[in-house]
């Protein structure tokens, strides 16, 4: 086992974050391999004395953690979190403090490097990890204004007074130049970098609307087909049971064939209605207690036995929705999901609040794993987990993408201490 720590892993980390991480890896050794030479020129071109020993050492450091770096992002595939970018990029500000301690604190023009790093963070970072990056960052600026080693010590300059208090004022805007800077780029790039990261987060939403969307037209060609062929069928059952039932005037058969006659009636009654309603397009403006009534009066005919609560909304004036045919079979197959977990108890009620229409849809069922909740567009198949909410995936799929359409939403939640409830979320007109 110890072995196995020390191999190479085979499976690629791809993350983002493992990327990002290489590149300030990268950043890191550019800015030691510019800093360095640039101090050493420095030196020898203005004999400036510096602590050689202790800059090579920070270096080192610097080469070290560099090296350390690239081994964890190549040997392991544990993601790399905020925290660790955070982390990094402190390092970093405190290797860069250190070495400008050493080489004359805030009179070194390297250490508007520091922008470099708060940038850096400002695009990876979350808002407040890069606000706080931001201020260690000016921090540290300050400190060395005060508390440093200068370049030259030994060497002395003839300055009048007027020309101290210079150098010293653009020491001093150096230094408010810095501030201002640091908290411009750090607020500017923060918002671009959460903008782009939601367009990103807007383009998997559609691409998953648009799959979903794919799905159920697929579900709909094959639906307009099962319809198509199913009618020759009903009529030929149509005649064949007027047949049997002039045949078995006298039979005790025939209550049974009248019920069969009805049956097979109903079904061709259904498969016209579904063809006249496909074609109708217009959304149809009705108010929510007609529309609820309808769509109860609809959903009886078919489940007569199931008990249904209507609690009919108390409103002075009622509010108008936009309905049409897939907004009306959408709760409709919602409804078939509480009567199928609850056939003894389903309660439908409406509210209103802010233009907005509230349908709670409640039943006793065994209620739903919260995982499944939580999937907000994906095929809700619970057979396995639910116990009574058996088949209700592709309904739901299906009733969520035409709410959805319409601008709505559907969501579900465990009652307590039993049971589900359905919330619809429908637009109204204002």
């Amino acid at each position: 086992m110890p072995m196995l720590f020390f191999q190479r892993n085979k499976i690629p980390n791809l993350s983002a974050g493992t990327a990002n991480l290489r590149r300030i890896c990268w950043l890191r050794g550019v800015l030691i391999f510019a800093e360095y030479p640039v101090l050493m020129l420095a030196s020898v071109l203005l004999q400036f004395p510096l602590p050689t020993i202790t800059l090579l050492l920070i270096a080192f450091f610097n080469l070290l953690y560099i090296a350390l770096t690239l081994w964890r992002l190549g040997f392991t595939v544990y993601p790399v979190t905020h925290s660790e970018f955070f982390l990094q990029l402190l390092i970093d500000v405190l290797s860069l403090s250190s070495l400008l301690y050493f080489t004359g604190g805030y009179t070194n023009p390297l250490v508007t490097v520091y922008l470099v790093l708060i940038t850096t963070g400002a695009a990876l970072l979350p808002p407040k990890r890069s606000w706080l990056l931001t201020f260690v960052a000016i921090s540290a600026y300050t400190l060395l204004m005060k508390w440093y080693h200068p370049l030259g010590a030994e060497m002395h300059y003839d300055l009048s007074g007027n020309h101290q208090q210079m150098v010293d004022l653009h020491l001093l805007g150096m230094w408010f130049t810095f501030v201002i800077s640091a908290v411009l780029i750090n607020h500017f790039v923060v918002m671009m970098a959460a903008t782009i990261r939601k367009q990103q987060d807007d383009i998997a939403k559609n691409r998953e609307h648009q799959l979903r969307d794919e799905t159920i037209f697929a579900i709909a060609i094959q639906a307009a087909g099962a319809a198509h062929e199913l009618g020759t069928p009903l009529a030929t059952m149509a005649v064949l049971l007027n047949d049997l039932q002039d045949e078995q005037n006298n039979s005790a058969l025939l209550p049974d064939l009248n019920l069969l006659r009805s049956q097979v009636h109903e079904c061709k009654k259904r498969l016209s209605q579904l063809v006249w309603d496909s074609q109708q397009t217009e959304a149809e403006s009705i108010m929510v207690n007609d529309f609820l009534q309808r769509i109860l009066d609809q959903w009886q005919l078919v489940r007569p036995n199931i008990a249904v609560e209507f609690v009919p909304p108390d409103w002075t004036e009622p509010p108008v929705i936009d309905a049409d045919l897939s907004l009306s079979q959408a709760i409709i197959a919602l409804l078939d999901n509480a009567a199928d977990a609850s056939p003894r108890y389903v309660k439908l009620s409406a509210a209103y609040n802010h233009h907005q229409i509230i349908l709670h849809i409640d039943d006793l069922g065994s209620g739903i794993p919260d995982a499944i909740t939580r999937l907000p567009t994906a095929v809700m198949d619970s057979d396995q987990d639910s116990g009574n909410h058996s088949g209700m995936g592709l309904g739901l799929l299906l009733s969520r993408a035409s709410i959805e359409r319409l601008g709505g939403q559907v969501r579900l939640y465990n009652r307590n201490p039993v049971g589900v409830r359905t919330e619809i979320l429908l637009p109204a007109r204002v």
